[in-house]
This record gives structure tokens, sequence and C-alpha cells, in this order.
């Protein structure tokens, strides 16, 4: 029992020992240091270190920069090819040379005329059709309505105006004649460049051929009636849109797709808002000098070309459709006003795989 009462007495003390101790020791102060912030700057060159680099592309576009190549020019300022991780390049050049440049590589896409395309696969260029822009030929036999011309076959004996022998807008006149029962020798055309408007206005030339977008609209702002023959709707060839290398499309599918989607998200923006597109297009090297009636004039060819860039096929199917069928009919078109055609179409000559998944509009 007394050594029960001893042990009871003694946790007491021994306690009070180490509590007294405790208090006896220095105490250390908690620390108060954080972590220093990270200054904008360094934030900033981080996420660039870290971001993926962009793929830099360049498209091959038309002569010079229009209104037409909106959708393009809406891409890039909203930064859809960006998004896409695409640096994209514009660079200009006459239609019949994309063709070639694009098969040599040395520009990764390009927006040219469909039937350049077929004339450029019967050389053997190769080079695959990836999105259609215009989804009719924009190109149209036009006259004065004090012509008399109401239809291609009241053509016979005049004089027709072409900016020369080659292209889609000759290839459309051959082709239109041929519907009519007419051949070249029929009619006589006449190379006059790009001076339609003022050939037809000041009687030239008792017509002309141009993009039905363009010319025959000028003409009609100007005051004048004009007859507007559309080549489309007697003959159904491929009209103009976007291309790229085969081999390009075969070993950069993903890069393909990415420019196409971004592109279709423009042309998609541009037919909902012609105004902010004709706003982004004047931003372009050559058109920020568009003022007052010319600035008219080309927002009225910018709404025209609207109409050309979406129908039932994009209605269907959606925006930048390749219709197969186009196809085929244009390479029967081609061959009987004897243009150069591949005997049969090359299998990867047009693809609907890069632009399926497009917006319906």
């Amino acid at each position: 029992m007394a050594r029960r009462a001893t042990l009871s007495w003694a946790l007491p003390s021994v306690l009070l020992t180490l509590v007294a101790l405790a208090l006896a020791l220095p105490v250390i102060p908690r620390s108060t240091h954080t972590a220093s912030a990270v200054s904008p700057v360094t934030r900033a060159a981080h996420a660039l270190y870290a971001a993926p680099a962009l793929r830099r592309v360049t498209i091959g576009m038309g002569y010079v920069p229009s209104v037409q190549f909106a959708p393009f020019y809406v891409a890039a300022q909203r930064g859809y090819y960006r998004q896409a991780g695409l640096d994209v390049t514009f660079s200009y050049a006459p239609a019949p040379n994309l063709t070639e440049l694009v098969g040599a590589g040395n520009v990764d896409f390009a927006n040219t005329d469909g039937t350049e395309v077929i004339a450029a696969a019967a050389r053997g260029i190769p080079i695959t059709y990836i999105m259609s822009e215009y989804q009719r030929l924009p190109v149209a036999i036009f006259a004065l309505a004090r012509s008399g011309i109401r239809s291609v076959a009241n053509l016979r004996g005049r004089t027709i105006g072409v900016p020369g022998l080659y292209g889609s807008v000759y290839v459309g006149l051959l082709a239109a004649l041929r519907v009519a029962g007419l051949t070249p020798n029929d009619v006589r055309i006449e190379a006059i460049g790009y001076t339609q408007v003022d050939s037809v206005a000041l009687g030239r030339v008792d017509a002309a051929v141009g993009y039905s977008v363009n010319e025959p609209v000028l003409l009609a702002r100007r005051g004048y009636q004009v007859v507007t023959l559309e080549v489309s709707s007697v003959t159904n060839l491929v009209a103009p849109g976007v291309i790229t290398g085969e081999s390009f499309a075969a070993h950069y599918p993903t890069v393909a797709r990415a420019f196409v989607q971004a592109t279709l998200r423009g042309l998609a923006d541009t037919i909902r808002d012609p105004r902010m597109a004709f706003a982004a297009a004047r931003q372009v090297g050559g058109l920020t000098t568009l003022r007052g009636r010319a600035a008219d004039d080309q927002y009225a060819v910018l709404l025209r070309a609207i109409d050309f860039w979406h129908g039932p096929n994009t209605r269907a199917h959606g925006l930048g459709y390749v219709d197969p069928a186009q196809w085929h009919s244009s390479q029967q078109a081609l061959r009987a006003i004897d243009q150069p055609v591949p005997a049969a179409l090359p299998p990867n000559l047009f693809t609907n795989t890069f632009a399926a998944g497009a917006a319906h509009i």
C-alpha cells in the first residue's frame, strides 16, 4: 500500500517539472515569409515558351487582294487560323500558275478555279481540291439591255470580250456556246484584258464575259440596264475553291483540316455579317483606300458573292461541300469543247474529308 501512495504523489511532481521546463524554453516566432509573386512579364515568357509553335503555311490567292477573299481575311483577323495552330501568309499570283505552285510544293494551299484543277490533272500535276468556296461557277455573259441580247443563242455574229483565251471565264463561254448550239466560229471572241465594264458600256463589244459577282454588278451600279446570262444555268462546271498538294494532304492531314475548318468559320461569319466581313477586307493592303462610291461598289460585289457561296448543297451537307456530280459533269463538258481533261478523274482529285462537319447555313 505504501508503494502505491508514493507513485501517486510523485506523478504530479514530474508533470509540474516538465511544464516549468517548457515555459523556460525560448519562443521561436512562426515564419511570416511567403513566395514572391511571379511578374506578368515572367508569366508571359513562360506561356510563350510552353505554347506550341504555330505551323506556318501559305495560301496562294488571286492576282490582287479582293473583297471576294473576305472569308479568308475574317478567319485571319478573328484569330481562327491561330486557334487552329496556323500562321497563315497570303500570296497573290495569276490563277493558272497557282495549280503549278501547289503541285510543286511552293505554296501549301491555293484558292483557284475548279476548271483549272481539271486542266492541271490532265497535265499530271498532283493536287487535291479540298474545299468549295463557290457552290456554282460565278461566270456570266453580260450585255446592255439595248443590245437585244436575251439568250446565249442571240450571240451569233456578235463580238464578245474576254480577259484572255484561258481560264474559267473563257472556258465558261465556250461551254455556254456549245449548249446553245454555237461554236467559236459563230461569234467573234476578242481578248480585251480586264476592261469588260468599260468595253460593254462604250459599245466596243456587244457582250463580255466575267465573274458574275463583279463586272455585271459594277456595270449595273453605273446605272446601265444589264442582261446577265449565268453560265451555271446552262452547264454545271466546277466552281472555285481551295486546293493543296496530294503529298501535303497525305502527310499533313491534320494541318489541311485545320486550315479548311478555320476558313469555313470565316466563311460562315461573312455570310452572317457581311458588314463585319467588309470591314475586315478593308484592313488588307490594297483595299485600305476604298472610300465613297468605290467602297459601296465593292460591298455590292461582296453581297453578290455570298449568293454563290451557299445553297442547297451547303444547307444539306455544310459549307465547303464538294459535289462529286459537278466534277463528273465538268469532265464531260470540258471534253466536249476540246479542253484538256484526264481520261479519268484521279481518285484524289477532290475530297470532302477536310470540309466535313462545317456549319450548315
